[in-house]
């Protein structure tokens, strides 16, 4: 490929079309007119040698190529932009994408106020966000996010991720309205012969209270706690809950978010099984350290969280007097 002859400009084009997969929605989103947008395609395909995008019975499709290209060309384009830019990160007028990833109950938390800042100081960054359930240090590694909420600690072989700390959050127990425990003191017993739904991330069997029991002496060697429904992911948490004779043992800020105009309510984990405070840490990795667009969006994680940090402490001291 002569790169004499390749429009940048192109690039963008492609970038949308292997996004939107239609010519006609390309043009409205680019501003421009369905016929610019088809010279585009047909110089696109020209230039890589490849279709790009070919018709179905169900509209168009990605070529293997294509899918190739599409996992390439944002980071292409971001580079490009801070090249053209010096280096610069100007919040509104950035079209960049800045993506993370996090478990629903991290970002259900702690990324809205983030995101109300974003859209009011920089309206045209897109922000890509990955609850999915997964390894949550790969992403972050293969550069395909530049951050990503966890309360997990990276092995010691990750040497090249940043953290900082956001909050600490403890544990709730949610559960039916109607459930025998739900008006009632509840003991370490009580849980010992209750039913509880796992919530299995990364394939784990194991209930994340069930160590204590252990501890404690109330659990045999072979021994489990009960646990008959198993989920993969936080979402259908709350109306399995609400529907069944089933606990869960959720973060609190998640518990009460989701007990909110359900059946359901959420109760004190009794405390010789309390699990002790997690703290939640923004990840980032070397390669975006400096990063202009990153450096910004970690300010305004630490400019709001480090002001929440304070007024906390400042209403445990009022309380202390």
């Amino acid at each position: 490929m002569n790169l004499d002859k390749v429009d940048l400009n192109l690039l963008v084009i492609l970038k949308h079309l292997l996004e939107e997969k239609h010519v006609s929605n390309t043009a409205l989103t680019l501003h421009m007119s369905q016929p610019s947008v088809s010279r585009a395609l047909n110089k696109l395909r020209v230039l890589f040698n490849d279709e790009l995008l070919v018709r179905t019975s169900q509209g168009y499709e990605l070529t293997s190529k294509a899918t190739q290209l599409q996992q390439e060309l944002d980071g292409l384009l971001q580079r490009l932009e801070r090249f053209v830019n010096g280096g610069q990160f100007i919040p509104h007028e950035s079209e960049q994408t800045v993506r993370f990833f996090g478990l629903v109950p991290q970002i259900n938390w702690l990324l809205p106020p983030i995101l109300r800042r974003i859209r009011r100081l920089a309206p045209n960054l897109i922000v890509d966000l990955d609850t999915v359930p997964k390894r949550h240090f790969d992403a972050l590694n293969e550069g395909n996010v530049h951050f990503v909420l966890s309360t997990i600690e990276p092995s010691n072989s990750e040497q090249n991720l940043y953290r900082m700390f956001i909050r600490s959050r403890d544990f709730r127990l949610l559960m039916s309205e109607d459930h025998e425990l739900a008006k009632r003191p509840i003991t370490v017993d009580d849980l010992r012969h209750a039913h509880f739904g796992q919530i299995s991330i990364q394939g784990g069997k194991t209930l994340s209270i069930e160590p204590r029991f252990r501890e404690l002496g109330l659990l045999a060697k072979n021994e489990k706690l009960s646990t008959p429904v198993m989920l993969t992911n936080f979402n259908a948490a709350a109306n399995v809950a609400q529907e069944t004779d089933l606990i869960f043992h959720l973060p609190t800020p998640f518990a009460e978010e989701v007990a909110a105009g359900k059946r359901l309510v959420t109760r004190e984990v009794p405390d010789a099984i309390k699990s002790s405070y997690q703290n939640i840490y923004l990840y980032w990795h070397k390669r975006y350290h400096l990063d202009p667009m990153c450096v910004w969006v970690r300010d305004l994680f630490r400019e709001h969280y480090h002001h929440e940090q304070e007024n906390v402490a400042r209403r445990h001291d009022e309380q202390a007097k």
